[in-house]
């Protein structure tokens, strides 16, 4: 009888080396969908800030500025 010659079937035996090994950790997949998430956020609020913001060194917007009314004279 040799040594390797055994009782036990080998695909059982790889099944339970199999089941003692420690368990893989996965990545947190919500973490980086909610870390994506807030950066688009703070993106699109600083694009509108942007937009919405006076241009630096005016006084007042142009739109906001009066119109003078001219004198038609008649």
């Amino acid at each position: 009888m040799s040594i390797r010659d055994s009782a036990i079937e080998p695909e059982a035996l790889a099944y339970a080396r199999g089941l003692l090994k420690p368990p893989v950790e996965r990545d947190a997949t919500w973490q980086a969908i909610g870390a994506a998430g807030l950066w688009a956020v703070c993106a699109i609020a600083l694009a509108f800030a942007m937009l919405t913001a006076p241009a630096p060194g005016s006084v007042e917007p142009k739109a906001r500025k009066a119109i003078p009314e001219q004198a038609d004279g008649g």
